[in-house]
């Protein structure tokens, strides 16, 4: 019985590590060029706040297997700090931290599970986003070219009320924020 259970050992120990290998890591940079913003409407105007992409990490690791149909992610991690916002105007910005709650939750959290190709440059991404604690899992459809540098770009519509997030009203509830709103990418990445 002892021998069977160092096989065994052996066997799961041998299969854990094929499985971990499968994976390829790959060193990844988000390049300045690239755009990332949130927009969204009140009753009576619109909002856009452009995210500072020089804030982002100078590069990363990932982790990633492929196959023809779909490429799976571990690590694919896009970490956005709130203040890099802008939406225009203090009052505006001010109302948009607010929003995010971001003195409790000073980043939203984008990670990337997996790319499901839909077509020649289609595809369906699976993303987590973190928001003010609050943690959902969306697919995205996004566009991708390959060629001078990988370019990934899409549209997410949401709802602020799945991430607990109350729009805020202000002129004693004369303006109100609508409950969905947009994050639209466009990023270039260089491997």
């Amino acid at each position: 019985m002892k021998r069977f259970l160092i096989l065994f050992a052996f066997f799961t120990y041998t299969v854990f590590l094929q499985a971990q290998s499968s994976y390829h890591q790959e060193s990844v940079k988000i390049l300045p060029v690239s755009k990332l913003t949130i927009s969204g409407d009140t009753n009576i105007n619109t909002f856009l706040c452009d995210f500072n992409t020089a804030l982002l990490k100078q590069s990363q690791n990932i982790n990633y297997k492929s196959d023809e149909s779909r490429i799976s992610f571990k690590n694919a991690i896009l970490t956005l700090n709130n203040k890099g916002f802008d939406c225009g105007n203090k009052g505006i910005n001010k109302d948009f931290q607010l929003l995010l709650q971001s003195e409790e939750h000073p980043e939203i959290r984008l990670e990337l599970k997996e790319i499901r190709f839909t077509g020649e440059s289609l595809a369906n991404a699976e993303v987590i986003i973190s928001i003010a604690g609050e943690q959902k899992n969306y697919k995205v459809p996004i566009e991708i070219e390959t060629s001078p540098t990988a370019h990934y770009q899409g549209v997410l519509h949401l709802n602020i009320r799945d991430f607990e997030l109350k729009p805020p009203k202000k002129l004693f509830g004369l303006i109100v924020l609508k409950e969905e709103i947009e994050i639209k990418f466009n990023l270039r990445v260089q491997k």
